[in-house]
């Protein structure tokens, strides 16, 4: 694979068009397109190129000629510094703003339709969110101290970061602190990353290191883990080599609206913003308008965080993952939640499922698709032959929602409704949640 070459310097002033699907600034200069990352439609700046490829260019901003009236004061002190959040110059409102703009132009020019009606965005507190996070390590010599943090933007060195502003605050505001354990450890030099999983009750890291740990070391961290509230899990090597230093804790989070109580394991899916979680979920039942005749279908179902949900209202419910150990892991958490109306199974739902027992003459009615950002085309095709009238349809990426509405429709769905959801603020990430119906 060929190296990523760095561009011959040059600086430009340009006037910033509109914003990209990355929430990056569109200019033209040269009979070329130009991303400048940190700007705003309507500014005017200085800019130093910084990659050139024969289409486009991207570039760094220099100065503000003149500031969008828009624009507003990050909350991070290395705000462009850091590649964690890119949107920090915007509002909240503005960022949401921005968000269903691009789901829009996604509907437009993919799908070349529009949803009958927008949902109103789905916002909570843009600050002190993430509780799913992996952080990079490294031991500075110069400095004789270890970084703990995210990297740099476009670069592998972590971020200089006394603390993280979406991070959730039992972490992000403890960075340093953290920083110091790792310093004092014999394999300092060989702690790659640590792995976050903030639950409602408890705080996991999962320490990755390449070299086994003294015992010495194991005290650190104990004596450390009581400071910061966390417990400490290790791994050293794949995932099946994570374990807890002493005892294992049991993580879980609710949906008190539905008297759920949802475990997982540290190294397990959740959704990073718990209470975004919630809305979400309210708002995906709303719209499937379910009864208790349903029978409803839940597609990349995971550990059954909307199939739990669902299960309190209708018939019966079907959830369908790929990972064996989120299949085990829905069960469970079904029989520890009294539920018996519900079904999980382990399938690929990229490949043909038309032979598995749950496809098989099977009709559900209802269905709800939650899939990663390469989308759910192969799934989709074959939604007819299981008789779904009314699909809700969760999505992370806009262009293959788009992309899948565009064959929806083909199939004889309409797209009655739709809108974006901000579990990730402060970045350019567009969640969103769409309506379809059967015609």
């Amino acid at each position: 694979m060929a190296r990523r070459r760095k561009a011959k310097s040059k600086v430009y002033e340009l006037n910033i068009e509109s914003l990209s699907h990355e929430g990056r600034g569109i200019s033209h200069h040269d009979n070329k397109i130009i991303f400048t990352r940190g700007t705003l439609p309507g500014e005017k700046v200085v800019a130093s190129r910084s990659l050139s490829r024969a289409k486009y260019e991207e570039a760094d901003i220099v100065e503000i000629l003149q500031p969008s009236p828009d624009r507003i004061e990050a909350k991070c002190a290395v705000y462009g510094i850091c590649g964690g959040c890119s949107f920090q110059h915007l509002s909240s409102q503005d960022q949401i703003n921005a968000k269903q703009g691009w789901l829009q132009s996604a509907f437009i020019g993919q799908a070349k339709v529009l949803p009958k009606e927008w949902l109103d965005p789905l916002q909570v507190e843009s600050w002190g969110y993430r509780r799913k996070a992996r952080l990079g390590v490294r031991y500075v010599n110069k400095k004789d101290k270890v970084l703990v943090g995210f990297r740099e933007r476009r670069s592998s060195f972590i971020t200089v970061m006394e603390r993280c502003e979406v991070l959730h605050p039992l972490l992000g505001d403890n960075l340093e602190l953290l920083g110091e354990c790792i310093g004092k450890l014999s394999v300092k030099f060989q702690v790659p990353q640590i792995e976050v999983a903030i639950a409602e009750l408890d705080t996991i890291l999962i320490l990755r290191h390449l070299q086994p740990l003294t015992s010495e070391d194991e005290v650190i961290l104990q004596e450390y883990g009581e400071k910061l509230k966390i417990t400490w899990y290790t791994q050293s090597g794949g995932l099946e080599t994570v374990k807890p230093l002493t005892e294992a804790v049991s993580l879980s989070y609710s949906l008190p609206n539905h008297d759920i109580i949802i475990s997982f394991l540290p190294t397990d899916f959740t959704q990073v913003n718990f209470e975004l979680n919630q809305k979400m979920i309210n708002l995906a039942l709303k719209l499937l308008d379910l009864n208790k005749e349903d029978i409803v279908i839940d597609l990349f179902c995971g550990l059954g965080n909307f199939t739990l949900p669902i299960s309190r209202y209708v018939k019966k419910v079907v959830g369908i993952e790929s990972d064996s150990g989120l299949v085990e892991r829905a069960k469970q958490n079904a029989s520890q939640n009294g539920i018996s109306n519900t079904s999980f199974y382990k399938a690929d739902l990229f490949e043909d499922v038309s032979g598995f027992e749950w496809f098989r003459g099977k009709k559900y009615n209802k269905a709800l698709i939650d899939p990663a950002r390469s989308g759910a085309i192969e799934i989709v095709e074959l939604l007819p032959r299981l008789k779904v009238e009314r699909l809700v349809y969760v999505s992370c990426n806009p262009s293959t929602l788009a992309r899948d509405t565009s064959r929806l429709i083909d199939l004889g769905f309409t797209l009655d409704s739709a809108g974006v959801m901000d579990m990730f603020p402060q970045t350019a990430h567009v969640e969103s949640i769409a309506l379809f119906l059967k015609k």
